[in-house]
């Protein structure tokens, strides 16, 4: 069965918030959503995609559900999905600008240079994980002049002492 700690945190879970109140508060995600439609607004006609990777699943489906409520088409690609190339596929061929939300699953064997921004929602801790999710665009057949990557996290949390060791590590 489960341990203490497990028991302990299924007792509180209660008391750490619910999705309403995620929903409502999430400075994160306001941010996220409004620098991608400001993205997509500065070059109208060029039907942008954009891939986002996160490591959590639950994650990706909660932002596939809340760009959904805001008018953004996104594709979802995580472990479990039987034809990844197809979901790619349909994310390229899709008329209009688009995100693909993509587990780690996304990060090696799929061609992304049809796109120009990656975001990590979320960073590793490895940074050739990081290196990996770039690597989906930076590669040959990439027709833009440059790719621009965003890494999206709070200062003074634990996700901006990530992003200060990995980038350190990889000397950027």
């Amino acid at each position: 069965g489960p341990g203490p700690l497990t028991r302990s945190l299924a007792r509180r879970v209660q008391e750490m918030g619910d999705l309403d109140d995620l929903k409502a508060n999430d400075s994160k995600y306001a941010r996220f959503v409004s620098k991608l439609k400001e993205f997509f607004a500065v070059n109208p006609g060029q039907k942008e995609k954009v891939v986002v990777f996160s490591y959590f699943r639950k994650t990706l489906d909660y932002l596939s559900q809340r760009l959904g409520q805001d008018g953004v088409e996104n594709f979802v690609l995580k472990g479990g999905i039987a034809d990844k190339d197809q979901l790619v596929d349909g994310f390229h061929e899709y008329d209009g600008s688009a995100v693909l939300l993509s587990s780690e699953v996304g990060s090696e064997g799929i061609d992304l240079q049809f796109c120009r921004l990656v975001i990590n929602y979320d960073l590793p801790w490895n940074p050739m994980k990081v290196e990996q999710r770039i690597g989906r665009i930076d590669r040959l057949g990439q027709k833009a002049k440059k790719i621009l990557i965003w890494n999206l996290f709070s200062e003074d949390t634990i996700d901006s002492r990530i992003y200060n060791r990995l980038f350190a590590r990889l000397k950027i």
